[in-house]
């Protein structure tokens, strides 16, 4: 959702061959979204009607490990241990504590991203210069419809200019 509003999906297109999200997270940027009037809504409904981002109902019906978390982080937790994902896009911070404690229980091997995440690793593949990934998650940290901590941003935009 975040990438959608500063309109960098093709970072998530270009890094992941395939993008599954359970019907929880599709309502939520989608449908709630459009009911909103969000622009990025439109842009997120037409990911789904051209199949680019697919949406799957978990099979499983609930986690190993009981925890406090929005329908949407659960399903998307639930539908990662079904598919053996390699990664788990989420930006929670909670959702993403708990999750490692649930795929560690169920033995699943997948790892977890958020948007700041996919952002850095696209400077790393040299998708995006690093210019390009500072601005990127300079816009994401002055967003107010984005929550993503501005200070989390400048810790990440300091560790680029470190580290690159």
């Amino acid at each position: 959702m975040a990438l959608a509003k500063v309109d960098r999906l093709d970072l998530l297109f270009k890094q992941f061959s395939r993008i599954l999200t359970p019907p929880a997270v599709h309502d939520e940027v989608v449908v709630a979204g459009q009911l909103l009037g969000f622009p990025d809504a439109a842009l997120l409904k037409r990911c789904y009607d051209e199949r680019a981002i697919e949406i799957v109902a978990p099979g499983l019906s609930s986690l190993p490990v009981p925890l406090p978390l929005g329908r949407g982080e659960e399903e998307s937790i639930r539908l990662a241990i079904e598919h053996g994902a390699d990664w788990l896009l989420i930006d929670d911070r909670d959702a993403r504590q708990g999750a490692l404690k649930v795929f560690q229980v169920a033995g699943c091997a997948t790892q977890i991203k958020g948007t700041l995440g996919v952002v850095v690793s696209a400077c790393q593949a040299g998708l995006l210069s690093r210019s390009e990934a500072k601005k990127i998650i300079q816009e994401l940290g002055q967003r107010s419809d984005i929550w993503i901590s501005p200070e989390l941003c400048h810790r990440v935009i300091d560790l680029l200019d470190r580290s690159l």
